[in-house]
Parts: structure tokens; sequence; C-alpha cells
């Protein structure tokens, strides 16, 4: 059965791995020039001084090196996406062609035959997902220094944990489209959809609420200290309180602390206005210690996901009719 399932998807193995390899060779490429270049300009003494014409070539060098390469990141997420369509195309075809129904008519029962192909597919998912996320570390770590721990959402995306859970949650997604629906083309629409949508709501929704974000209130006028110390965090929310705790806009506090011409000094000025309209700086945010621990849970979240769809697909294959 194993061989089977293996001739089954020979082709799209062999049209996956020659295009994985490719994109490996020019990440690998990609970083070995920007760390090449990071390496001319730290070993000069550039991004402690600066200032010479040696140094502005080279920090030149570096940024246009950068950006150049960073701007493959974004197709980098269509990784797990592509992995999924290749590793459902068999088994679809199969169901299309109507093909499972001699082999349930052998020695091979439809558990044994939905287990294996569901198997299968879970087993190299998380063998691609594992290399892929060992090659995006080593993208992070170059293209994105600095961010590493960050909350950037290439950042966090491109992580070792969330890029396995991506990658199983895209495989199950195809794999229970495929079962249902059982047509190449809208099955293929439906994945595409199905991931991006829910990458885009766990992103831009969900993420946030992972942990209730920490909430800071302070007076305009006193010691800003803490609150201006430009520690790396997820601000999620920043604005004007009145005194009455009332939320403001940045226009309307400009409207009500706007300086004449004759103002010498302006910044005493704002501090004597805010202070003296009673206004309080206000920001929700969740810190930069967080950070493994949301990896941990968006993990875990699509993990979670791709489990359910892999049981879905099985009760599927093995209840309804063929």
């Amino acid at each position: 059965m194993t061989w089977l399932t293996w001739r089954l998807h020979r082709t799209e193995a062999a049209i996956g791995l020659l295009l994985f390899g490719v994109l490996i060779v020019i990440m690998l490429l990609a970083v070995q020039r920007v760390d090449m270049a990071y390496d001319a300009a730290r070993n000069a003494g550039c991004f402690d001084n600066g200032g010479s014409l040696l140094c502005n070539d080279r920090m030149n060098a570096y940024f246009v090196s950068s950006s150049r390469w960073s701007r493959l990141t974004t197709l980098l997420h269509g990784v797990p996406l592509a992995v999924a369509a290749l590793l459902a195309i068999p088994t679809l075809q199969e169901l299309e062609r109507r093909t499972h129904r001699l082999a349930w008519t052998q020695s091979i029962s439809r558990r044994r035959w939905s287990l294996a192909r569901i198997g299968f597919a879970a087993s190299v998912a998380a063998l691609v997902a594992v290399i892929w996320a060992v090659a995006a570390t080593e993208w992070r770590a170059s293209l994105l220094r600095g961010q590493t721990r960050s909350f950037n959402q290439n950042a966090f995306e491109l992580s070792p944990a969330v890029l396995i859970g991506y990658g199983l949650f895209a495989v199950a997604l195809g794999l229970a489209t495929a079962v249902v629906v059982r047509r190449l083309v809208p099955t293929l629409a439906l994945l595409a959809v199905g991931f991006i949508g829910t990458r885009i709501f766990t992103t831009f929704f969900l993420r946030e609420r992972y942990r209730r974000p920490i909430e800071e209130t302070i007076p305009a006028g006193s010691d800003l200290g803490s609150f201006t110390d430009g520690k790396d965090r997820w601000t999620l929310d920043e604005t004007w309180l009145s005194r009455t705790g009332e939320r403001l806009s940045w226009e309307h506090v400009d409207r009500l602390c706007l300086p004449g011409e004759n103002e010498q000094r302006v910044d005493v000025f704002y501090q004597q206005c805010y202070a003296g309209n009673g206004l309080h700086y206000f920001r929700a945010y969740h810190p930069a210690d967080r950070f493994g621990q949301f990896q941990l849970i968006e993990m875990a979240l699509y993990l979670g996901v791709a489990a359910g769809l892999f049981a879905f697909a099985y009760w599927w294959l093995t209840r309804r009719p063929a």
C-alpha cells in the first residue's frame, strides 16, 4: 500500500522537490550575499562609526542587497499552500476518476486506503515543514536581522513553530476539501481562499487576543520615563484621554493645544497645555517577552484545526457513499 501510494504521488513529488530545491538554493544564495555585505560593513566599523566614504559605500551595498532580497519574503508565505496543493492532487484525481472504487473492491479496505492517503500526506507535510522551518530560520536571521524576537509580521510568521502549524493545516485543509468537493479547480480555489483567509483572520484579528494586553495610563505632565523607553513591544492602541477618561483624537488635541506664532518654547508650551487640560497618555500593548508564548499558542491553534480536518477527511472517506 505504501509503494502504491508513493507511485501515485511521484509526479507531484518530483515537481515539488524541484521547485522546493530551487527555492532553497535561491534563499541560501540570498543569505550569503546579504551576510557578506553585512560583514564587510561591520568589519570596517561602519555600524559603530560610519561617516567615511568607504563606510557609505559598504552600508549602501548592504541595505540595497537586503532590500532587494527581502521582497521575496512575501512569496515565501505561500510555500505551505503550494505543498498542500501538490499533496492533495493525487488523492483528488483518484476520487474524481473514481479509481478508488477499484481499490476498495480488492483486498484494500476503505479504512486502510484512507489511512494510507492521509498518513502519507501528513508525514510528508511534517517533513517538509521541518526542513522549511530550518531554511526560514536562516532567512530570518539574515534578511530580518534584529527582528527575530519582535512582533513584526514577517519575523513572527517565518518562525519555526508557526511554520510547522501552517504546513500541516494547509495539507489538512487541502485533503478535507478534496474528499468533499472531488473536483480539481474548485478544490484548489477553496484551498487558496481558506488558507489565505484563515491566515489573514489570525494575523489581523485573532493574534492580538491570545492574551489580554497590558494597559498603561500616565498624566501628560509627569515623568514619561518607562512610557517612552523605546522597548520592543507590540502596541495595539495609543491615544489621549481627557480628565474624565474620554478618548480624544490626535486632531482634537492639536486643536486644543495650538501654539501661537510668537511662542518661544514650543515643547514647554505643549507640556503645560497638556497638563493644564488634564490630558493623559494611554497605551495598550503586548511586551516582547510574550513573543514565544504567542508562537506556541498559534502553533497549537493551527495544529488543533489540522487534526480536526484530518479526522473529518478520514470520517468522510470511510462513512460517506463512494
